[in-house]
C-alpha cells in the first residue's frame, strides 16, 4: 500500500477488547500529554477516567499490520475513535503508535475514514489543540477550520 509516498503492508482493522485499552491509553498519554499540560495541566486521574468514559473498546477502532513472525500474527499500531452524530461523523481521537508515526499509518487510518464518511454520505468533525502539530496534518487531508476558540480548532471535511 501506498500512502503520502510511504509503502507499507495493509492495516487490517478490528473492534478493540476491553483489555486492549489500557494499551491505547498509553499511546494518547505519550502522544497528548505534553501538549494537555500546556494547555491545561496534567492530572492523571482526570485523563485516565475521561479517556476510558469517553473512548469505550466498543467505540475504538484498532488498526493493526500482520507480523507472521510474532504469535500474535499482528502489530497494533494505532486506532480511532468515530462516533456518528445525526448529521456528521466526529472523529473523537486518532492515535499513532510513535513507533509507527511518520510512515503514512495517520493517513491511511484517515483514508479508512473517509472511506466510512463517503458511504454514509456524512461529513467528519473533529478537534485539534491549536498547539498540536497534528492540526497541520488534518489541512492537509482536506479538513477546514469550522470553528475555534482560544485553544483549539474544530474541524471539518465535507463529505
Amino acid at each position: 500500500m501506498t500512502c503520502d509516498g510511504h509503502t507499507h503492508p495493509p492495516l487490517r482493522y478490528r473492534k478493540a477488547r476491553p483489555a486492549e485499552m489500557d494499551w491505547a491509553y498509553r499511546i494518547f498519554k505519550t502522544g497528548m500529554q505534553s501538549y494537555i499540560t500546556r494547555t491545561w495541566g496534567w492530572n492523571e486521574l482526570f485523563q485516565e477516567h475521561s479517556f476510558f468514559a469517553n473512548l469505550p473498546a466498543s467505540s475504538f477502532v484498532i488498526a493493526s499490520i500482520d507480523a507472521p513472525d510474532l504469535e500474535s500474527g499482528r502489530i497494533d499500531i494505532g486506532g480511532y475513535c468515530l462516533k456518528p452524530k445525526t448529521d456528521h461523523l466526529y472523529l473523537e481521537m486518532l492515535l499513532i503508535d510513535p513507533a509507527w508515526q511518520r510512515r503514512g499509518y495517520g493517513s491511511a487510518i484517515m483514508a479508512e475514514v473517509m472511506r466510512e464518511a463517503n458511504r454514509r454520505t456524512m461529513a467528519v468533525r473533529l478537534s485539534v489543540l491549536k498547539i498540536n502539530p497534528a492540526y497541520r496534518f488534518y489541512q492537509h487531508l482536506g479538513f477546514v477550520i469550522e470553528a475555534e476558540d482560544d485553544i483549539r480548532y474544530r474541524m471539518i471535511r465535507a463529505a
